[in-house]
């Protein structure tokens, strides 16, 4: 009886290919939006918990109060093995200092990696799997260096890399130790490479060791199992104090849950390095639009199988005639619309494997390498399916199956005014859900353009940028670099910093001199730059002068600020500012100028406080202003300028306006994926009014 039932639901489909087509293809493609929305919520929602202790690790960071308020910190370099000592209830603590570098093999074979510096205790708090090497040694010499299977395969083949060297920058040796599986996707930072902690501190650099207000490390703390981390973080108040003077500036200790830090962690530190986050409102966003694209596919299939069951009204005459029960009738629709609804449920599965490598591709992540890791997913998927097939049928089959045999010959359908009114009810909400989703998408769009295209208070077009990694060679030879590459036919300007804008930079604690002549303390932002950096960048002043070759006292005794650094201090006229005192990183000297405030930062972020300082040993950007009529010719001249100066150093490089909006990638992405669902979502709404149209 049921194949028979079968067969004659597939009939039924062949007669009318169109509305079936429409209502096939509408479900499975709400049901593959879900899928994916399932699969990058599970995902987003799964950061770091593949550790084995995930539920047990906690982030050490520290929050700065001052009178222009509160600043988000990493943690510094003293504290972890502080906290172990004084504490019993620690078990193990440890330290990553994420950071880039160029590693070469040797100079066909190099690249620009992302590394972290970690204590050889990681092994005990995270759970990266070594393939080869002792966890408890690896990283327990100046220059070891642990390589994911990754990068091992980059630089080594399939080779086994344990004893092999590498290059660091212009010549530093490594020296494999360790081979480690890839570091999972989900993890809130990703490495290829881990260098042990003494590559960076060094015995006899006392600062990283000694200075509780040197901030850059990510310290993670994992306590005894019988322990209260509330209990811990309610004693580390008392411990700051006895470590950091808290007379000026408040410095408060915090412990965030690792499994908490991707989603609702703050950005701390300067140099974030590879450490991703991800924003826990983008997620409900995802949850919502694919719950709207899944009702708006339900609805029109919903609606396109009742209205098309009403016109059925002969063929039930028919089998009432030739004796079929009504309950015999029931079940033959029930079987028509649930068939109909696993096929797309079938379809939506050929979807989703086809299209997974685009989804992740859009996501930026590889949220998934197959559909069927997830078969719980499908499993929900095949009960909504068969939910949506039973619930549409409900109606057809018991309205349709009371009918009078001899009414049901002499119509050939019938108006239904209950199915018409829910059919109704049924169009305004999906296409109220799609007006909503186009208002939405509109406004994503314009964010994002307003972003990319919003003036941001400096030039970043036609600059052509190279990271040195401090080389002494250039640092030591400052002038004589300049004038090389700005002799370079084509290359209209050239100037040295530590940083640029769009790129991490570092924060120092600063005391001026505010309104009332008193020394006010504070976390700023703080650009080490040469003479030129300002005008390279057309970052205007506003208040006193630029810096200057020709004045001695340029170099390390003078400062200029940004407008919010001057109005922090309380002065509502720039020009008040010029001549207070400033104290930074050992240095003092008087401010000499004021400029503009501009964007930094992405154009998110609020403007902090900034300074500018020429300091010609700490810089590592080159900005080179290459005018783009010219830009295959001039990097031509410059790559042989730089074999010349800085012989087996690779020239890494890139564009300052690509920099600055990489910023923008992962907001980039998720307007892509909306952009993507709410399209999808107005398809489906439509396709349900044509079918209904053509209906009618």
């Amino acid at each position: 009886m049921f194949q028979n039932y079968l067969k004659t639901a597939i009939r039924y489909l062949f007669r009318h290919k169109v509305f079936a087509g429409i209502n096939l293809f509408g479900l499975a493609t709400g049901m593959s939006v879900c899928f994916f929305a399932l699969m990058y919520v599970a995902f987003e929602l799964s950061y770091d918990r593949f550790h084995e202790n995930a539920d047990q690790i906690y982030r050490l960071v520290t929050d700065v109060e001052t009178a222009n308020g509160v600043s988000f910190q990493s943690s510094a370099g003293p504290m972890a093995s502080a906290i172990q000592t004084t504490f019993p209830e620690v078990k193990t603590a440890t330290r990553i200092f994420l950071d880039y570098l160029i590693v070469r093999k040797d100079q066909n074979h190099y690249k620009e990696e992302n590394i972290a510096y970690a204590d050889s205790t990681l092994f005990s708090v995270f759970t990266f799997p070594l393939i080869h090497g002792d966890p408890k040694s690896v990283l327990n010499a100046p220059w070891n260096i642990v390589l994911s299977e990754t990068a091992s395969k980059r630089y080594f083949g399939n080779d086994n890399p344990i004893g092999k060297t590498l290059l660091i920058n212009s010549g530093q040796l490594a020296y494999v130790t360790g081979l480690m599986k890839d570091i999972p996707n989900n993890s809130h930072f990703r490495v290829d490479m881990l260098l042990s902690m003494s590559s960076l501190i060094h015995d006899d650099d006392s600062d990283w060791n000694t200075n509780w207000k040197r901030f850059g490390f990510y310290t993670y703390l994992l306590p005894l199992e019988e322990n209260d981390p509330t209990v811990l973080a309610a004693k580390l108040r008392d411990f700051v104090k006895q470590h950091i003077d808290q007379t000026d500036t408040k410095y408060t200790l915090l412990l965030e849950p690792l499994t908490s830090v991707y989603l609702y962690g703050k950005a701390r530190g300067n140099r974030t390095g590879t450490s991703a986050s991800g924003n826990i409102i983008h997620v409900y966003i995802f949850s919502l639009v694919a719950a709207f694209v899944l009702f708006i596919a339900c609805f029109n299939f919903i609606n396109l199988t009742t209205a098309l069951s009403l016109h059925r009204v002969r063929e039930v005459g028919v089998r009432k005639v030739v004796g079929a029960s009504k309950s015999q009738l029931i079940f033959q629709f029930l079987i028509d619309s649930t068939f109909l609804s696993v096929m797309a449920f079938l379809l939506a599965l050929v979807f989703c494997t086809v299209l997974l490598p685009l989804f992740n591709q859009l996501a930026g992540k590889i949220v998934s390498e197959n559909i069927f890791e997830h078969a719980n997913y499908i499993l929900i998927l095949f009960a909504v399916a068969t939910g949506i097939g039973l619930f549409s049928g409900i109606f057809p089959a018991f309205f349709l199956a009371g009918l009078q045999p001899l009414g049901s010959l002499t119509k050939g359908s019938v108006s239904g005014s209950s199915a018409g009114m829910i059919r109704k009810v049924l169009v305004i909400t999906q296409f109220s859900i799609s007006i909503v989703l186009i208002i939405a998408t509109a406004v994503v769009y314009q964010q994002i353009h307003f972003m990319q295209n919003q003036q941001l208070g400096f030039r970043k077009d036609h600059l052509l940028v190279i990271d040195f990694q401090f080389d002494q060679r250039i640092n030591q030879h400052n002038e004589e670099v300049l004038n090389q590459f700005a002799n370079i036919p084509g290359v209209s300007g050239v100037s040295m910093s530590s940083c640029i804008p769009g790129r991490a930079n570092h924060k120092f604690l600063t005391r001026i001199e505010n309104e009332n002549n008193d020394v006010q303390e504070l976390q700023s932002d703080a650009y080490f730059v040469d003479y030129d950096f300002l005008s390279q960048y057309e970052i205007p002043l506003i208040a006193g002068r630029n810096f200057s070759r020709e004045i001695t006292s340029d170099l390390r005794n003078t400062m200029i600020v940004n407008e919010t650094m001057a109005k922090s201090l309380g002065f509502s006229d720039p020009n008040d500012a010029i001549g207070k005192r400033y104290w930074q990183r050992g240095n003092t000297g008087l401010i000499i100028g004021v400029v503009r405030d501009f964007h930094f930062h992405s154009y998110q972020e609020v403007v902090q406080p900034l300074t500018f300082q020429v300091a010609l040993g700490f810089l590592t950007f080159l900005s080179i202003n290459v005018p783009s009529e010219s830009v295959k010719e001039t990097i031509g001249s410059i790559e042989k300028v730089w074999r010349e100066l800085v012989p087996g150093m690779p020239l890494v490089y890139f564009f300052a306006d690509e920099a600055y909006n990489a910023q923008y990638v992962s907001e980039e992405r998720f307007g892509k994926l909306f952009i993507c669902f709410a399209t999808l979502a107005i398809l489906i709404s439509c396709l349900g009014l044509l079918g209904l149209s053509a209906f009618s």
